[in-house]
């Protein structure tokens, strides 16, 4: 019950600590009310929702008001209270603090068990005195006792009984029995479970369907059991945290598959740890077990949230442990299943900072079969020289064909995005694809420069794309600026490495740069780059010598497929001495067949065996005469054209 500015009781039935809101805010919509329906401009405002309540052990009265002035009000508030029942008539005032809606009565200004009349004046120096509606007080039945004293919560497997004291608050001393109500919460939710009095105890409450293993934070206030008072305060909380039970659910699995140093395949074996709600206790360790390509099991224990697995793994099984139990063992098979990915791959950045939205198609291919599941993995795309330190995934059914991806990604950072088709078999992977989730300007400008002459008017312009980790986005495409003496710009695709300039003048310098682009802007220009086109008359030469090579090739070419016919040419321009062929007497037929005739006698005399010993043999001395000295012939003289036929002396030496 509460005491209303009427005089009278009304009735009241506390729901949480916001009561007091509640009435101020009634307060505003009746003085909002008043201004809309007349009150005149200058009339001081009247205390509203005035109220008191006795506050134990103290028994000190304490009442406020409403009041609507601004805060540079120059106005006094007083409240009067009158004594009906043993002292008629006698009224005492007490004047509040300025700028102060409250007073507190002390407890030898009052008399127990008489009854009041209380209101407040409003009064101001320019509009005058205003006076709220009186109310009607019984220092009996405006009670607020003191918060209760909250014991230790006891625990069991089926809730948590929660118990209370309130030593400053005994029937002996003549105060009603108290009845009470709670709310509690997790140390996580921001709002309360409210328990009214009609369900709560006088002393206590059992607390039930709890979760498990989970921190929860209890008060409780009391009110006299005829609801003749108020409230109390919330007592302090008490904290308490619910036993463990067995986990719920399984273990998410994932792999990451490369290659070692020494060639062979390396295998990851990755797990994400079981969020409060799952693991329903402290998760004390993980059981792995595998096995090989010769169907060897091995079974190991590992904590938190990967192992590395011989490459000859063809699968594993994972599961969570607690003090209660472990889950279900969960499958993953590291096999490639013979069969096509997804396809068509998109990932867009979803407005507001959501994350990634990432779509994808069943291949066309007639080898297609819808999967199990997918699984969406994205990893930061880090250079090769650097370890790769991210990587996540998520799962969805089979059914579906996108997903949001949601985590911390960074700006700037690209990521590689993979959808993986699973079977009971094995796994097919759709092909990498780079996304950002929130792009930038380049911060590097295109590298390696460089520029070729093709003639003197047109130049041959290359370079080598941004880095990745400058980039900061998609390059959408390159801008080339050419200056001498007016700056043009030209836009290149992005895919584009070289770029021809058709118009530019022989023996010219030109500065060039070029900048990167995102959809985010431009990016920074790279450094100046110099170079210069060659002069005209050097392209002459060059026609001149491609001229003569061409005259020379076809020369050569007329000569090859038509040689007999030069060679009749020949003979006919030339003297017969250049063309014929001279016969030649050291290898003349002829003249070997005359030799073996005159060298055959004497060989098959050597070749025939002696009738007669060397000793026996007879010995005939021969003696050559001496020749006679002749006269020698006189020179011969021959001819030039004799001499062509004449053999030579080392033709002559040979014959003899």
């Amino acid at each position: 019950m509460v005491l209303s500015a009427g005089g009278g009781i009304a009735p009241y039935k506390m729901g949480i600590a916001g009561t007091m809101g509640n009435r101020w805010n009634a307060a505003c919509l009746l003085l909002l009310s008043l201004k809309v329906f007349g009150m005149k401009e200058g009339d001081p405002d009247a205390p509203m929702s005035l109220q008191c309540y006795q506050l134990v052990p103290s028994n000190i009265m304490n009442c406020s008001w409403f009041t609507q002035e601004p805060p540079d009000a120059n106005t006094i508030h007083v409240l009067y209270y009158e004594s009906l029942k043993l002292h008629p008539g006698q009224t005492h005032t007490v004047q509040a603090p300025s700028k102060q809606n409250w007073v507190l009565i002390e407890r030898s200004h009052l008399t127990q068990g008489d009854s009041y009349h209380v209101w407040v004046e409003t009064k101001h120096s320019m509009a005058g005195t205003a006076a709220s509606t009186k109310l009607h007080v019984n220092l009996d039945e405006i009670v607020k006792p003191p918060p209760p004293d909250l014991e230790s919560v006891v625990l069991d497997s089926f809730g948590a009984t929660v118990t209370w004291k309130n030593p400053l608050w005994s029937e002996s001393l003549g105060h009603q029995p108290l009845t009470c109500a709670l709310r509690y919460k997790t140390s996580t939710d921001h709002s309360w479970t409210y328990l009214s009095e009609e369900h709560v105890g006088q002393e206590g409450h059992d607390l039930e369907d709890l979760k498990p293993f989970t921190l929860y934070e209890v008060q409780a206030q009391c009110i006299p059991e005829k609801g003749e008072g108020f409230w109390s305060e919330w007592s302090s909380s008490q904290t308490f945290r619910t036993p463990e039970a067995a986990p719920l659910g399984q273990v998410d699995v994932w792999q990451e598959v490369g290659v070692s140093k020494n060639g062979d395949r390396s295998l990851l074996l990755l797990w994400k740890a079981l969020d409060p709600e799952a693991a329903r206790g402290t998760i004390l360790d993980y059981e792995v077990v595998f096995q090989d390509h010769n169907k060897n099991i091995t079974k190991m224990v590992h904590l938190c949230c990967s192992v590395t697995l011989p490459h000859t793994a063809d699968c594993a099984w994972v599961s969570a442990r607690n003090s209660v139990k472990k889950t279900q063992s969960v499958h993953l098979s590291f096999e490639k299943a013979d069969l096509p990915g997804p396809e068509e791959v998109q990932v867009l950045s979803v407005e507001g900072g959501l994350g990634l939205n990432v779509t994808w198609k069943p291949s066309v291919s007639p080898l297609w079969v819808p999967p199990e599941e997918y699984v969406v993995e994205w990893r930061e795309e880090i250079p090769s020289n650097t370890i790769r330190e991210f990587l996540d995934w998520t799962r969805r059914p089979g059914s579906t064909s996108s997903a949001l991806l949601t985590g911390s990604f960074r700006p700037k950072v690209p990521y590689l995005v993979c959808v993986y088709a699973l079977y009971a078999h094995g796994t097919s992977a759709s092909d990498s694809v780079r996304a950002y989730f929130k792009e930038e300007a380049p911060s590097d400008s295109p590298q390696v420069i460089q520029d070729r002459s093709i003639s003197s008017t047109i130049s041959l312009i290359s370079w080598k794309e941004i880095p990745l980790a400058d980039r900061n986005g998609h390059v959408t495409h390159y801008t080339l600026y050419l200056k001498h003496p007016i700056l043009r710009n030209i836009t290149i695709d992005a895919t584009e490495r070289s770029y021809s300039f058709l118009d530019l003048k022989p023996g010219t310098s030109y500065q060039l740069w070029m900048t990167g682009s995102t959809s985010a802007g431009e990016g920074v220009p790279s450094p100046l780059h110099h170079f210069h086109t060659p002069d005209s008359h050097w392209q002459h030469i060059l026609v001149l010598l491609l001229v003569l090579g061409f005259l020379v090739f076809v020369t050569f070419s007329v000569v090859l497929f038509n040689y007999r016919w030069v060679l009749s040419f020949c003979h006919k321009i030339l003297p017969p001495w250049c063309w014929e062929k001279i016969p030649d007497p050291g290898h003349s037929s002829f003249a070997l067949k005359i030799d073996e005739q005159r060298t055959a006698p004497g060989m098959d005399a050597l070749n025939q065996c002696p009738a007669k010993s060397p000793e026996e043999t007879d010995i005939v001395e021969i003696k050559e005469p001496v020749p006679q000295q002749t006269t020698p012939p006189a020179p011969v003289e021959i001819s030039g054209y004799e001499k062509h036929f004449m053999p030579t002396q080392e033709e002559l030496q040979r014959l003899s």
